[in-house]
């Protein structure tokens, strides 16, 4: 009890920080905004942390409350620069795997835009990945005229990989019984209860996902590094290098530490050149869509789940939830002055009722002339691809995981575990199948049955859906569904996507749709409004109780192990791929 009132406590502490901080930080920034840059810009961009995709309007926030670098400002930055005779280059640093495959290939596009305008680019990392995984940050890199490397630093160039734990034998040990509905065979995600190792479609799903996305990879650096695709899987098979390997082997082209790197940029830049933050650059250059007929950019960055969404203060992370987008909606569908849609989709599912509302909010808009056109970030699958599979056009990343057309319904009875402990559960009942969503008790024949046929019927409409808005037959549908992931790439030739590229391409896309040249000027407006630290703060401190209740649960040893797999109700379910290359 005294090591949970210690975490109680320290919970409160570290909220009562954060306000502090956040707090005097904002009231910093209303005092003291930036209002200068030097004459002569270098770009500065962090990227050895996990990408978000949009940062919320306070700086700070974002880095305490869970974001790191912002993939908009990144190629916001880059776009705008490049057309401003004051930026001469920029600078990446890398280091571990903290951008997405997709993000990266995105980033990748706009530095290949920056350097066609003649400024230079730079990566440096002190090391990809210190004894683990380096592949996509260095896939990044790559695409810079120049990789320098700190002595000592490795280049984790090693392939791709994807691990799943699987807790069946411990729940047998525990006497818990997963009792999981899933159609169809693909949808594999929750065979870390179910199994004790992966099923053969399973394996054969996340073989043909590391195949397609190792050939990006690959066709990559051959690219980016003028080498031989043979030579490059010859590499990855070295793979990890020292710093000397490195260099022999044509990865990086400089040796030496950041201090020398900083002092020979701001050389090559001349002038009163400074190194200048993504951030700080916009604040005063300004964004690069600030003119011309208005679009709504809509995010879905997150699991989908009814209600408001929010920040789980306990296990991390932020869902999106269906209010909000559909808020976000009906924000565009009644400004006039909104002529279409732009929405970018980040998420591995959740809940079908969620993404069935924003499915509707989508076909609203369309209904209402507005053209609705999908970018897809790293993720769209499932759940995620629900929302996007009636948009007027559907742009995904070639490394993008999408599809997953497929459904989970099903629950955890931990009634044997307390039988072992020598707790007994009663209950009163009325209805014969009034115990389905009780966690305690397997279900009875009746409602196995329900169970079943709600999994059915959901895959179905989802199935009907897809032929319906795509245009496919519904046999070819239910030969590509399945559950099962496909890559960006692989989905364009499924007809699941329209079109391989980034939000840059979306944007031009949606400039047609609406009757405008490809690179007319556009209002790019976010929708809904990026929340501030201070209000993430406050939804910190709102759900920050009921992250204490759920940890009071947990006292218990046994029940500490358990909580994690335990719902309390169970939603129709569309969860995330289980591939984390």
């Amino acid at each position: 009890m005294f090591r949970f009132l210690f975490r109680l406590f320290a919970l409160f502490g570290f909220v009562v920080v954060v306000a502090v901080g956040v707090g005097g930080f904002s009231l910093y920034k209303v005092l003291f905004p930036v209002s200068d840059i030097p004459e002569t810009v270098v770009l500065s961009i962090d990227l050895d942390q996990k990408m978000v995709e949009l940062s919320s309007d306070d700086s700070m926030s974002g880095g305490l409350l869970g974001g790191g670098a912002s993939l908009r400002d990144v190629i916001d930055a880059l776009d705008r620069g490049a057309g401003d005779p004051h930026v001469k280059g920029a600078v990446l640093r890398l280091g571990d795997d903290g951008v997405g495959m997709a993000q990266a290939q995105e980033v990748r596009a706009a530095l290949a835009r920056f350097r066609t305008a003649g400024k230079f680019t730079t990566a440096y990392a002190d090391s990809f990945g210190e004894f683990g995984p380096g592949n996509q940050s260095y896939y990044l890199a790559s695409a810079c005229d120049q990789v320098w490397l700190q002595p000592v630093g490795l280049v984790g160039l090693t392939g791709l990989s994807a691990e799943m734990p699987f807790a069946r034998k411990i729940l047998d040990q525990y006497h818990i019984l997963p009792e999981i509905e899933h159609r169809e065979e693909y949808k594999s995600a929750t065979e870390t209860l179910t199994e004790p190792t992966m099923s053969r479609p399973h394996r054969e799903m996340l073989e043909s996902l590391l195949d397609d996305m190792t050939g990006q990879l690959v066709d990559g650096l051959s690219a980016s590094r003028k080498l031989e695709p043979a030579a490059v899987r010859r590499l990855i098979d070295d793979g990890p290098f020292v710093d000397r390997e490195a260099k022999e082997a044509g990865l990086i082209d400089r040796i030496g530490y950041y201090d020398e790197l900083v002092d020979e940029t701001l050389d090559k830049a001349g002038g009163d050149s400074g190194l200048v933050t993504p951030g700080d650059y916009l604040e005063v250059a300004g964004e690069p869509h600030e003119n011309g007929p208005t679009v709504a950019l809509i995010f879905v960055v997150g699991g989908i789940e009814r209600g408001g969404g929010g920040v789980n203060p306990i296990l991390g992370g932020e869902t999106v939830g269906s209010d909000a987008v559909v808020s976000a909606f009906q924000e565009a569908m009644d400004d006039d002055d909104v002529r279409a849609i732009l929405l970018r989709i980040d998420s591995p599912g959740g809940s079908v009722v969620a993404s069935e509302t924003i499915r509707r909010a989508v076909l609203q808009a369309k209904a209402a002339g507005k053209p609705v056109i999908v970018s897809m970030s790293d993720t769209a699958a499932s759940g995620g691809y629900w929302i996007a599979m009636d948009a007027d056009r559907i742009i995904a990343e070639p490394a993008t995981l999408t599809g997953s057309i497929g459904v989970i319904v099903g629950k955890v009875a931990t009634g044997g575990l307390w039988d072992s402990l020598g707790v007994s559960w009663d209950s009163v009942r009325r209805g014969q199948n009034a115990g389905i969503w009780s966690n305690i008790n397997g279900y009875s024949p009746s409602e196995r049955a329900r169970v079943t046929a709600i999994t059915d019927d959901i895959y179905a409409t989802f199935t009907r859906n897809v032929a319906e808005a795509r245009h496919l037959s519904a046999d070819r549908v239910r030969e590509i569904a399945r559950g099962r992931v496909w890559t960006g790439q692989q989905a364009l030739k499924l007809g699941l996507v329209d079109e391989l590229g980034d939000l840059d391409l979306a944007l031009r896309r949606t400039r047609e749709a609406i009757g405008l040249a490809a690179d007319a000027p556009v209002s790019l407006d976010v929708y809904p409004r990026p929340r501030s630290g201070i209000e993430r703060l406050v939804e910190l401190i709102s759900n920050s109780a009921a992250g204490v209740r759920a940890t009071a649960q947990a006292v218990a040893p046994v029940a500490r192990a358990v909580a994690p797999l335990v719902r309390s109700g169970q939603d129709a379910r569309m969860p995330s791929t289980g591939l984390t290359p």
